[in-house]
């Protein structure tokens, strides 16, 4: 089995964590901060680990195959909770018909499915892209055209507005792959400036907006960019060994905290009374951060000893040491 680079599982670990905290706790600086970034790190590391694990060399069948396994199934279980966490908070207001709906129709009734979908599509758009292209300087400079060719395109139908998304995104996945050695390179002075820019634009400009191609959209690529790099480095740092595991065992289980934690909290949030997360209260927050915490550990633990399939795995993973 290849080695793991535990400190890419603990950087997703990290930015799983943040997922977490921005979803319960929807406005004030600590959210913009954390919106300054990490969608696009992620979709950075993610170009960083298809240059590690050198999959688009598969051949199409193959590689199609393992991303339909990868993202496929978890997106099944994740929209059928999606659907339960939408009862929880709002009750019955569609039937079965009505969410089924959703799901075909790619609307989505846990709307934050759109990253498994965008990553989904890139990964695949990437194959040919990194088949056609084969030098890095050329791919890179394909992802820019793409990244420039996703604010000329209108917003207003869902499917292109989706298809705008992953162009975008697309820039973010091409940097961590053509530049996945500068990522895992510590450059001291690079990493205090990244920190510095993260904070500069989530306090001052608050979370982005509508995506028009303006210097304030620049200003969040170059955020998502620098948080990357922050957040790779601060996975190279030797935590107290708890943290250390936890991180990497979160960072190894993203895509099942990332589709267990939306129902968690809406259930443990709505036990305590919160039903706008704009504006929830600092205990019953900690309350529900805690308990979704507690509530993840036997669900990685059940879904990675008996079915790790519903994680879009073959089979258990194991801890290596880089």
């Amino acid at each position: 089995m290849a080695k793991r680079l535990d400190y890419l599982d603990k950087a997703k670990g990290l930015l799983i964590i943040l997922v977490v905290i921005g979803h319960i706790w929807q406005s004030g600086p600590v959210f913009n901060t954390i919106y300054a970034f990490h969608m696009p790190a992620f979709f950075v590391i993610s170009g960083i680990l298809l240059n590690e694990t050198e999959s688009y060399k598969k051949k199409f069948g193959a590689f199609l195959l393992s991303r339909l396994f990868a993202f496929g199934i978890p997106f099944i279980w994740i929209e059928i909770l999606g659907c339960l966490t939408d009862i929880v908070r709002h009750g019955i207001n569609l039937n079965v018909k009505g969410y089924l709906y959703n799901t075909v129709t790619m609307h989505f009734n846990d709307p934050n499915l759109w990253f498994l979908m965008d990553l989904f599509l890139i990964e695949l758009l990437f194959f040919w892209v990194i088949r056609l292209l084969k030098k890095k300087p050329l791919i890179f400079a394909a992802a820019v055209v793409l990244f420039a060719v996703s604010f000329f395109l209108p917003t207003a139908n869902h499917y292109i507005s989706t298809v705008s998304g992953v162009l975008y995104y697309t820039l973010f996945f091409a940097c961590g792959f053509c530049a996945a050695e500068w990522f895992k390179k510590l450059h001291v002075p690079a990493c205090v400036v990244s920190i510095v820019a993260v904070l500069a634009v989530g306090l001052l400009l608050g979370r982005e907006g509508e995506r028009v191609l303006s210097l304030t959209t620049l200003a969040f690529v170059a955020s998502g960019l620098c948080g990357a790099y922050a957040v790779i480095q601060i996975g190279k740092i030797s935590f107290p060994k708890p943290i250390n595991c936890g991180l990497i065992k979160a960072g190894m289980n993203t895509i099942l905290i990332f589709g267990t934690h939306h129902f968690y909290y809406a259930v443990i949030g709505t036990l305590l009374g919160v039903s706008d997360y704009r504006t929830t209260p600092v205990i019953p927050g900690l309350i529900m951060l805690f308990g979704v915490a507690i509530l993840e550990i036997p669900t990685i633990f059940v879904i990675n000893r008996w079915v790790p399939w519903l994680a879009g795995k073959r089979k258990s993973r194991t801890l290596t040491k880089q």
